[in-house]
């Protein structure tokens, strides 16, 4: 009988590793899990009771107590080791040692996290067959920084009432839930699922107009130098974009979050000059992206003390020609102390043949002005555009202007400055203003280079008083995996199969032959 309990108290054994085992890896509850651990248990129980005597003997024996005196202290060192785990959960610091700071979340993520005013719920319907351990460590990344980022892991296979309640019939499916809003997604990057934060947690969207019929750049055009990647990063974001004729609307509408001038080449008429001047007035934004060859919209900048130059700015210290660009691309690495270029730090953005852009001195009454994008002291502003390419233009003290040269301006006028105009004044804002002295830094052949994109967005970000929103990009993850030719795939597995194992066996053997 005892030697059938001693067989039944193994197998009752095995039953509960396998139950244990299983639950571990699938991360659920089923009727395997309960009858194994349910029927193990009673096997070990029995086992205890018809070998109790010979459990008792064994346990008070010198011998035996010393071994439970070993594993008491061991117990007490795991005890130790399992608080010092659990504290450092609770209170614990997270470090990035990866090259590409992989694991670290954009600054963008960050604080539209912390500007969480409720619980936000992400629920992923995973497929167990393929389940993608990055995306858990993704979101684990996101609950990290704020507790009101709740997220769940949904089988979809064994939980399809879950699935039929938020509507999902494919795998990797996540739903964004806030408030009254949701969103579903199919992308697993950190760029999709901040996107879709953004989405749900905006109460309205904001319209975004761009000016035609004066030679802008093309809104949708996948060419060059038109702007549909940024138009697609705009619409990311949670904005709505249309394009509007001033003369055929009349005026800038009023649901204009921010109006738009992309590199315009003929002159506005007078009537448009006034409407947007009007628009500005009424507490508006204008985005004025230009180019050599556009007009100085004189009669709007004038009033923010700013003025575009005549000229082409040239940089000779050499940065541009690390990316295969000549003197007339200058690369800036300089910012100043502005809400759009707070987290920039020492990043590059290149604007290929800009003009430059010099605010007034003192500045007009009611304007906050601020020069955030500045040229290396190497540059000036060339006036003699006729005089050839800009690698053979020369710096002439008497005619240029040397660096740095300011190429983008942010300028605010107060609400009190804008009242007594033609405009009654009720209910009055502050008017926003960003113009840059290239165009082309935005279109589709710059717009991701280097951190260009980001700056253009954060500019319209502020522009439309979204600050939250200014921030570096989150960006797609990097493949940083190995890829080895066929003989360097050999070599790794013979040093690793063959060599590797094959050394520690011999020195295995030179240690036993000197010890004989």
């Amino acid at each position: 009988m005892k030697k059938l309990g001693t067989y039944l108290g193994a197998f009752g054994v095995l039953l509960l590793a396998l139950g244990g085992g299983s639950y571990y890896l699938r991360a659920t509850w089923t009727w395997f899990e309960y009858a194994t651990l349910g029927l193990g248990g009673a096997l070990a129980l029995l086992y205890l009771a018809l070998n109790a005597k010979e459990i008792y003997a064994a346990f008070t024996q010198r011998g035996a107590l010393q071994t439970a005196n070993a594993v008491l202290m061991t117990s007490l060192v795991f005890a130790l080791l399992g608080l010092v785990v659990f504290l450092s959960d609770k209170h614990g610091k997270r470090f990035d040692t990866t090259a590409a700071q992989q694991f670290s979340l954009a600054d963008q993520t960050v604080k539209v996290l912390q500007g969480l005013q409720d619980d936000l719920r992400v629920t992923y319907f995973y497929n167990p067959q393929e389940q993608d351990q990055r995306y858990n460590d993704l979101l684990k990344e996101y609950a990290a920084i704020t507790p009101k980022f709740k997220h769940e892991l949904i089988d979809l296979d064994r939980k399809p009432d879950i699935a039929r309640e938020y509507n999902v019939t494919s795998y990797n499916t996540t739903v964004i839930s806030y408030r009254e809003s949701s969103e579903k997604i199919s992308g697993m990057s950190e760029s999709d699922l901040t996107n879709a934060i953004i989405k749900v947690t905006r109460e309205k969207k904001k319209k975004i107009y761009f000016t035609t019929h004066h030679g802008e750049k093309d809104l949708v055009s996948s060419e060059r130098m038109g702007m549909n990647a940024a138009r697609l990063i705009i619409l990311e974001k949670n904005y709505d974009v249309a394009k509007i004729a001033l003369l055929d609307s009349g005026r800038v509408p009023v649901d204009c979050a921010a109006l738009v001038i992309a590199g315009a080449e003929t002159q506005f008429l007078p009537s448009e000059i006034a409407m947007v001047k009007k628009y500005l007035k009424l507490g508006g934004a204008l985005y004025l992206l230009l180019d050599t060859k556009s007009p100085s919209f004189s009669e709007i900048l004038s009033e923010y003390g700013i003025t575009a130059g005549n000229d082409l700015v040239l940089d000779a210290s050499g940065v541009g020609q690390l990316f295969g660009a000549g003197a007339n691309m200058p690369v800036v690495m300089n910012y100043a102390d502005h809400a759009i270029t707070r987290d920039f730090g020492q990043f590059m953005t290149a604007y290929p043949d800009a003009r430059s852009l010099t605010l007034a001195q003192p500045r007009p009454t009611g304007i906050e002005a601020t020069a955030f994008a500045q040229t290396t002291p190497n540059s000036w502003a060339e006036t003699k555009l006729d005089a050839g390419k800009g690698e053979k233009m020369k710096f002439d003290a008497n005619e240029d202007v040397r660096g740095p040269i300011a190429l983008a301006i942010a300028a605010k006028r107060s609400a009190s400055s804008n009242l007594g105009t033609d405009q009654s004044g009720e209910g009055a804002r502050d008017s926003r203003l960003v113009v840059f002295g290239d165009a082309d830094f935005a279109t589709n052949y710059l717009f991701e280079f280097q951190k260009n994109g980001d700056l253009f967005m954060n500019a319209l970000s502020w522009l439309a008083e979204e600050e939250d929103l200014i921030s570096i990009r989150a960006r797609d993850p990097e493949d940083r995996r190995i890829s080895l030719t066929g003989t360097g795939s050999r070599v790794l597995l013979l040093f690793s199969v063959v060599l590797l194992p094959l050394a520690s066996f011999l020195a295995a053997i030179a240690i036993y032959v000197k010890r004989k």
